[in-house]
């Protein structure tokens, strides 16, 4: 161990000399240190380069080249908050207070919206709903447990999630009634780390993704009847993540990076086979450019999704002789995700909701910032 630091470190050389500089903040304050290379150790005490440096998560908000160039902007930052939006991107109002915001999920019903959202005390996300008609948020997941990516039963009575115990970084599937009056029940455990995506609207198949020892991502489906013994649905030697039933439960759209870069699929599902799925049951793709987060409607005739820089896109679809997808429509810019965060689609396809940045606190510029060190 070289720094006790829950943040990102950078390390600078030095242009005059053998050794270079630690970057890293501690409690707010952006620090630096001597370090050499080629003995692995510290030259001398930490010395302070500016105060009340931001950070989030595991990275401090700061950046240094090797021209003697140090830029670092103040405030917690990531800060975000629920925002509906219309078809055209007209924004309709808000909801919850603003905070530090992961994934969101909208419930069936569009009352309310699981979100995640980081506990600055030990450093791990909870989940916490929000009531879009009285604007209130309630802490839904407790303990050192980290959460990620809510799913909604289709009748609301439940919410399925990952999670990983402090002891572990292998996050598992769990359910818990969305009133909250139980305990969080384990749906499935084992070796590598998994994140529901979908269930089907008859209740009886989750589909998830997990990772292989190659840290390549796959679908799965698990059965939440019978033997419950899941099955993989699509295993490639690309990424095949992000999977979500069509209404009538037989699709599935997901991303892929087959291409070098994610775009959205559809493939069939066959609810009464085991069997993976395979390119002899055919594969169309429906984004053209990069896509991400897609969604139907809740007639199954259209598919929206987001290109990679965060426009919102929607697709005519149909099933009937065959599966058919038409030509990818523009509907608005939208704000920008956090890092995992994924937008959320009402039902009837003319609301969309978001996470929409806060104001940002502006950049601080220091030119030849190792001068002014002292020495």
């Amino acid at each position: 161990m070289l720094l006790p630091t829950s943040y990102g470190v950078a390390y600078v050389p030095s242009s005059n000399s053998g050794f270079g500089h630690l970057l890293f903040v501690r409690d707010g304050t952006l620090m630096t240190q001597s370090f050499d290379t080629s003995r692995l150790e510290f030259l001398g005490e930490p010395v302070t380069v500016a105060e009340q440096v931001g950070s989030y998560r595991e990275g401090g908000f700061f950046s240094a080249s090797t021209n003697g160039v140090l830029v670092y902007r103040t405030g917690s930052g990531g800060e975000s908050q629920l925002t509906r939006f219309d078809r055209q991107g007209k924004v309709l109002g808000t909801a919850g207070e603003r905070g530090l915001y992961d994934t969101l999920a909208l419930s069936p019903d569009e009352t309310r919206v699981a979100v995640e959202r980081l506990d600055p005390q030990n450093g791990k996300e909870a989940l916490w709903l929000v009531d879009l008609s009285r604007g209130t948020s309630t802490r839904f997941t407790f303990g050192s447990s980290g959460v990620a990516n809510a799913i909604w039963s289709p009748d609301g009575s439940r919410i399925i999630f990952a999670s990983s115990p402090e002891t572990t970084v292998v996050f598992d599937l769990y359910q818990k009634a969305s009133s909250g009056a139980e305990d969080k029940e384990l749906m499935l455990k084992s070796g590598e780390s998994k994140s529901p995506s979908s269930l089907s609207r008859d209740g009886r198949f989750l589909l998830y993704t997990a990772a292989d020892p190659k840290r390549k991502y796959h679908l799965w489906v698990l059965p939440l009847a019978g033997d419950k013994k899941p099955s993989p649905f699509l295993q490639t030697e690309f990424n095949d993540v992000d999977g979500h039933f069509s209404p009538d439960g037989h699709w599935v759209a997901y991303r892929s990076d087959e291409s070098g870069r994610y775009e959205i699929y559809v493939r069939r599902f066959s609810p009464d086979s085991k069997a993976a799925a395979s390119d002899a049951g055919g594969k169309w793709q429906v984004s053209y450019g990069g896509g991400i987060e897609p969604r139907w409607s809740v007639d199954g005739k259209e598919l929206y999704y987001a290109t990679l820089d965060w426009k919102v896109m929607a697709v005519e679809v149909t099933s009937k002789p065959v599966f058919q997808a038409g030509t990818p429509k523009l509907l608005f810019q939208a704000p920008v995700q956090p890092s995992r965060g994924p937008g959320d689609f009402t039902v009837d396809g003319q609301h969309f909701l978001f996470l929409a940045p806060m104001g940002q606190a502006p950049f601080t510029v220091i030119l030849n910032w190792q001068a002014g060190l002292k020495k």
